[in-house]
């Protein structure tokens, strides 16, 4: 019996079963190394997958197993790092390779649709929060402009709506390298359509849109109360979607929703297929944890990453912004791998999940930041737009939100009266400097050990 084969086919069958987040980390790990004796031995990288598989996946691995093999078989899972097998190399058939010069142009396309290279399928993650936004995703590179135009994914900070959308773009330039495509946030679209109307060269901007094939347009609830740009908006809309064009947009909520957009554009938006995607799951976060930690190179045990997916239930954002904290705090302190003493000792996270931090007031919090860039209360929480109270304004709501959970609208409420697309930009302007600021981690534990 080739157990190379049967366990490539044992894995396809868990594939169709179990969720996409599910297959990917506790399935596709594995690798059975062993047939013997009516016993079935699986290798697990680690002594969690061998727990887990054991207790709560140990009867789909053997019904899917016993079926390929045609036998009745007891399984052992075991912790053992699989075999690097090369199993990926496969003849590609002649009409799926692309000339040279195909290549050149889709390599050309892809810079000019201003796609980030890192927001591919490849590397999305798929679990029960996205995958109806995912099985329409896919349905669109199948038929672009037929199936699901236009689509709209909407959805709070941070679950991946940017990603998915961009995952779309570079499939549909993969399978034709031709097609004209191009990413954009909606504030864009506005800002070069103002600067046309300065510049007397409306006819330059309308053919650079609506010579498009597909346009992907981010966070369009931007041009909401925007009269003149909703009016140019509304005809590329028309002239794209006439033509046949794929129109994807995503938005912080779903369009009947947003406040200011005219009826026509709501209807237009809800034309096609609007679909929402929810914060991730325990699997899903699992996975992400995974993904996040090897993509910055952190070491971590298998029941801190568990620990981690357990409390931190927000979204990819916060989980890799919280990564890259632990990381930061990993080499300060000389840690090679992080385990869940580490994330008590360092991180004073529970045993547990906790949906608030009750030593801590927002009053507290807000002192504390005060005093740290050496401003007052009051100027913090007032209408200044200096640029040092704006950064310090900034740094105040997002730990509000993240370190003591509190919604949205009452930490505008009490940062001047803002609204709460004020304080989502004050957050995505910290992930921001989280994910690419060095020094500003350290400024942001040193603020949070005041606490």
């Amino acid at each position: 019996m080739n157990l190379e084969q049967v366990w490539k086919n044992t894995q396809e069958e868990l594939k169709i079963i179990l969720a996409p987040a599910v297959y990917q980390t506790f399935v596709l790990p594995t690798q059975l190394i062993s047939l013997e004796n009516d016993t079935a031995t699986i290798a697990c990288p680690s002594n969690y997958l061998v727990d887990m598989n054991t207790k709560r996946y140990y009867h789909l691995f053997k019904s899917s197993l016993d079926n390929q093999s045609k036998l009745n078989l007891n399984l052992k899972f075991l912790n053992q790092q699989p075999v690097k097998l090369d199993n990926h190399i496969q003849a590609t058939p002649l009409f799926n390779q692309a000339s040279t010069n195909q290549t050149n142009v889709q390599s050309t396309n892809i810079q000019k649709s201003n796609l980030h290279p890192k927001y591919t399928f490849d590397t999305l993650i798929v679990g029960n929060s996205n995958n109806f936004a995912f099985a329409a995703a896919q349905g669109i590179v199948k038929n672009p402009g037929l199936s699901y135009n236009p689509f709209f994914i909407w959805g709070g900070v941070g679950v991946g709506k940017t990603h998915l959308m961009q995952a779309v773009g570079h499939e549909l330039i993969k399978n034709n390298p031709k097609l004209n495509i191009r990413y954009f946030p909606a504030e864009t679209f506005g800002n070069e359509l103002i600067a046309s109307l300065k510049t007397k060269d409306m006819t330059k901007f309308k053919n650079k849109y609506r010579d498009l094939d597909c346009i992907l347009v981010d966070d369009v609830q931007f041009i909401a109360g925007k009269e003149y740009i909703q009016e140019e908006f509304f005809h590329t809309f028309n002239s794209l979607h006439l033509s046949g064009k794929q129109i994807i947009l995503t938005s912080d909520r779903k369009p009947s929703e947003i406040d200011h957009l005219e009826d026509r554009l709501v209807s237009r938006f809800m034309g096609g297929l609007t679909v929402d995607i929810q914060l991730p799951d325990y699997e899903m976060r699992l996975a992400i944890i995974k993904q996040k930690a090897t993509e910055i190179n952190i070491s971590l045990t298998s029941q801190a990453i568990d620990h981690l997916a357990k409390n931190i239930q927000s979204n990819i954002r916060d989980i890799e912004g919280k990564l890259r904290e632990i990381s930061i705090l990993a080499q300060t302190n000389h840690i090679n791998q992080v385990d869940t003493d580490f994330l008590s000792s360092f991180l004073s996270m529970p045993t547990s999940p906790s949906t608030s931090n009750s030593n801590i007031t927002s009053r507290h919090l807000i002192s504390s930041c005060a005093k740290f860039y050496k401003v007052k209360t009051g100027d913090l929480c007032g209408k200044s737009r200096q640029k040092d109270l704006v950064h310090a304004r900034h740094v105040t709501a997002y730990l509000l939100l993240d370190f003591l959970n509190m919604p949205l609208e009452k930490v505008g409420d009490i940062l001047g009266g803002r609204d709460h697309t004020s304080i989502m930009h004050a957050r995505d302007k910290i992930h921001t400097l989280l994910s690419t600021n060095t020094q500003f981690q350290k400024e942001l534990n040193l603020i949070k050990s005041q606490f």
